[in-house]
């Protein structure tokens, strides 16, 4: 027993290290889980949903009664002509009420706008959560792509370095001048400087993802979830996108939450409208008023104890110095442009999903050539390098060949990444 303890100690102990390990490693899943509760635009825009919502509860409060209780106590004057004055203590309470019964959609125009209003905001909502996640999607496939490139500064790094020892070993037995050495040696060191550039930019742009998740895991101590890429069948591992442009476009229309926020804005200015021509008409409501009082008996025959009144009431604004029409014709104006902006949002996705189905194919296209192009620069370094050796090329033309294998391996990554980030931008186009 005692040995089966200490073995699932020791077991635990060994474990524990690689749990933290694990959890100390991002994948993209986790950081959009991270933005989605720690970004604060996103909380912003929850705040400014809620406020929506409170002021509709404010305006639906309109159709409800008003009640009021009041209470006062102190000493109370009278004095009449031809009488002596009287003075003495008063207590007194009352109590009033009021029911909007009818007022020409006056009151229903702005509960129903607040409503719409507050779908607008939700919608809004939506969209910056919509927003962030693409932005967390970009900034990390753009650190993924850096940390790429540092993979392919570090393997120029050590060509170079195999280059250095063989010029010097070639000079040391004087087939090869001095002068190869040397730029092997300024070569060696600015591939060594691309890699220190590459590293303070993979650290830039973590400090941008973090930006947009809004929080640093784990205080900074972690590492992106990253895969060595095989670069000669990387095309093989690409995700195909074969939907058509037509069915993205009405996909786009139907899920994309800045056209759902433009129609219940257009629904709240006409509402919004429907409300100010109530202006033009009376408001009906029910008033009662209840009033008890405590006097001093040398009021008995001048003061009621007791008090009540119950009424219908009609207000009617006759003439307002036009007031009513200026804003009632504001209102349309707010209608109209709301529809306006509905057009131009439209137009907006439609162009934004064109643009991304675009970017996604010619990423795909960039990918698949980019890699032929690095297969085809490979061939070509190997073989200008057993012509050096042979002494059947000067040394211009094999840096130029390996030169050339580094900077496709470059463009190879970027491509790669940046088809990932056409993917998402297309799935931000569409509302996916």
């Amino acid at each position: 027993m005692k040995r089966l303890i200490i073995g699932l100690y020791v077991g635990a102990v060994i474990s524990t290290p690689m749990l933290v390990a694990k959890s100390r490693v991002l994948t993209i899943d986790r950081a959009v889980e991270v933005a989605l509760k720690h970004n604060p635009t996103i909380d912003i825009g929850k705040l400014d949903f809620q406020a929506a919502t409170s002021r509709n509860r404010f305006q639906r409060g309109y159709y409800l009664p008003n009640i009021n209780l009041s209470s006062s106590m102190g000493k109370q004057g009278l004095e009449f002509e031809g009488q002596d004055a009287i003075s003495g203590n008063l207590l007194m309470g009352n109590i009033s009420a009021s029911q909007l019964l009818y007022d020409f959609g006056k009151t229903k125009g702005r509960v129903e706008a607040s409503d719409s209003q507050a779908k607008a905001y939700r919608a809004d909502m939506n969209h910056i959560i919509s927003s962030t996640i693409l932005s967390v999607k970009v900034r990390f496939y753009d650190a993924l792509k850096m940390k790429s490139i540092i993979d392919v500064n570090k393997k120029n790094i050590k060509l170079q370095e195999a280059q250095l020892l063989r010029a010097q070993r070639y000079y040391d037995s004087g087939i090869k001048t001095i002068i190869d050495v040397s730029d092997a040696k300024v070569r060696l060191t600015k591939a060594r400087l691309s890699l220190n550039d590459a590293q303070y930019e993979l650290k830039l742009r973590k400090a941008l993802l973090e930006e947009s998740m809004g929080f640093v895991p784990n205080g900074g101590d972690y590492t992106l979830k990253y895969e060595d890429l095989q670069l000669s069948k990387i095309s093989q591992k690409l995700p195909k996108i074969n939907t058509t442009l037509a069915w993205l476009e009405g996909f786009a229309y139907d899920h994309r939450y800045e056209l759902q926020s433009s129609k219940y804005l257009i629904e709240s200015s006409r509402y919004l409208v429907e409300s100010k021509k109530g202006d033009y008409y009376p408001t009906l409501s029910a008033n009662g008023n209840y009033m008890a009082q405590d006097l001093d008996s040398q009021f008995a025959t001048t003061t009621p104890n007791r008090q009540w009144q119950a009424t219908i009431d009609v207000k009617w604004n006759l003439f307002s110095g036009l007031q009513t029409d200026a804003s009632v014709e504001e209102a349309k104006i707010k209608h109209m442009k709301a529809s306006s902006h509905l057009n131009e949002i439209r137009l907006q996705i439609k162009r934004e999903v064109i643009e991304s189905t675009l970017y996604v194919k010619r990423m795909r296209d960039s990918v698949i050539l980019s890699e032929s192009i690095a297969n085809a620069s490979e061939a070509k370094f190997l073989q200008a390098q057993k012509r050096y050796e042979n002494d059947l090329a000067d040394y211009i033309e094999l840096q130029e060949a390996q030169q050339g294998y580094i900077k496709s391996l470059g463009d190879l990554v970027v491509a790669y990444y940046d088809y990932y980030i056409s993917i998402a931008k297309l799935d931000y186009a569409v509302g996916r």
